[in-house]
C-alpha cells in the first residue's frame, strides 16, 4: 500500500482574511457599555445571536433589531424584537461586525464606532446596504451579544 508523502497544502486564504488585510488603524473603535460574563468569546463556526442598533454620530437611529428602536416585533418575537442569527466565518457580514463580535463575551453590550469602509461602504462588502442607509457616514453600531454556540451541521440525510 502506497502512502502519499506530498507536503500538505497550506490552508487557502478566505475572502474574510483578504478583507481583514485592508483594515486601517482607527477605522473600528470599541467601547464596552455593559460587560458580559464568562471567559469564552465566539470564534469562526459559532452561531451568534445578537441585537444591533445603528445610529448616526448625533444619535439618530438608522436601523435596529430592537422593537423599541423600530425593529421587527410581532406575536412570535419577544418584546425586545427579532435578533440577528449569523454563523461567524460563514454568514455574510459587514467587516466591522466580523472583527468586533469575536471580541465580545455573552451578554456584553458594546458600541462600535465604524468608518464607512468598515460597514456598507467597504469596497468588497458582501452585504447590500438597506434602502436609504447612510453608508458613506461614520456610524455607531450598538451590539448586544445574546448568545453563541458551536453551529450545528445540518444534514439532509434521512436513514431508511
Amino acid at each position: 500500500m502506497e502512502q502519499n508523502h506530498l507536503p500538505k497544502k497550506k490552508k487557502s486564504e478566505t475572502e474574510d482574511d483578504k478583507r481583514r488585510k485592508k483594515i486601517v488603524a482607527g477605522s473600528l473603535l470599541k467601547a464596552v457599555v455593559r460587560p458580559g460574563g464568562g471567559e469564552s468569546i465566539p470564534k469562526d463556526g459559532d452561531q451568534i445571536i445578537y441585537h444591533c442598533t445603528v445610529r448616526t454620530l448625533d444619535g439618530v437611529v438608522v436601523e435596529s433589531t430592537r422593537s423599541e428602536c423600530g425593529g421587527e416585533a410581532d406575536e412570535t418575537t419577544s418584546k425586545e424584537g427579532l435578533p440577528v442569527r449569523d454563523v461567524l466565518g460563514k454568514s455574510k457580514m459587514i467587516l466591522g461586525l466580523l472583527e468586533g463580535i469575536p471580541t465580545m463575551r455573552k451578554g456584553e453590550i458594546s458600541m462600535f464606532k465604524m468608518k464607512p469602509e468598515m460597514h456598507y461602504a467597504e469596497k468588497d462588502c458582501p452585504v447590500s446596504a438597506p434602502a436609504n442607509f447612510p453608508k458613506d457616514d461614520e456610524l455607531h453600531f450598538e451590539i448586544e451579544l445574546l448568545d453563541f454556540a458551536k453551529a450545528k451541521a445540518r444534514s439532509h440525510y434521512k436513514p431508511e
